[in-house]
């Protein structure tokens, strides 16, 4: 697929589909109030309910009708389907725990990726010169996966490395766009939250490696 076509399926799909995308980024925003102000119980099962149902939406409609390519078909559907049903399963799994990161740190990364999300229209308006219909929204394919790696590293080691291990590919495979394939810049923040998720998730293998080592140390 050429730029061409790819940003005419954006824009078709964003005239078409904008109802849906304003109530997507509303309960993003609402959700995502709640991880910082009323994480819980409560607040992990509305979240991964919404996660699912975005990545499943994203897979059927924006891939499979929109913008429609060999990868987006054989690659973006599975693995967005992927996703959506594991962040349904952990509804009753409970393997993640949405919330901000104690560390400080970790805290302002968290929220520098959520910023990213929101501001991935005025990034491809200000210096690509992409404009509404032909921009990409926060809860379409790329800014979604940028925010659930964000949730989700936020979350470790609280979090369903399933998961993370699905996000993962999507956000890695946008290093081409770096470089200009299909003229979208913007996927660079994409390509960055998937290093910094892969950072996350073999850091934490690490330390569960090295908690089990300590365990078997002191049982022998």
């Amino acid at each position: 697929m050429n730029a061409e076509l790819f940003w005419t399926g954006v824009g078709r799909y964003n005239e078409a589909m904008w109802p849906v995308q304003a109530m997507l980024v509303v309960l993003a925003a609402i959700l995502t109030y709640r991880v910082f102000a009323r994480p819980g119980p409560r607040t992990d099962v509305w979240m991964k309910a919404f996660l699912s149902f975005a990545f499943l939406w994203n897979a059927a409609v924006f891939f499979l009708v929109y913008v429609r390519n060999p990868i987006s078909t054989f690659v973006g559907v599975p693995l967005f389907l992927l996703v959506a049903v594991f962040f349904a399963i952990d509804i009753w799994a409970k393997k993640t725990a949405f919330r901000v990161p104690d560390v400080r740190w970790k805290r302002a990364l968290t929220i520098a990726w959520l910023v990213l999300v929101v501001s991935y229209p005025a990034i491809g308006w200000a210096f690509l010169g992409h404009a509404y219909p032909r921009i990409l929204l926060p809860m379409m394919p790329c800014p979604l996966t940028v925010f659930a790696v964000a949730l989700v590293a936020a979350a470790a080691p609280r979090a369903d490395k399933k998961v993370f291990v699905a996000l993962l590919p999507w956000a890695l495979m946008a290093l081409p766009k770096c470089f200009g394939v299909l003229d979208c810049y913007e996927d660079c923040i994409l390509f960055a939250s998937g290093v910094y998720g892969l950072v996350v998730l073999i850091a934490g293998w690490r330390a569960q490696a090295a908690s089990e080592a300590t365990e078997l140390l002191q049982a022998a």
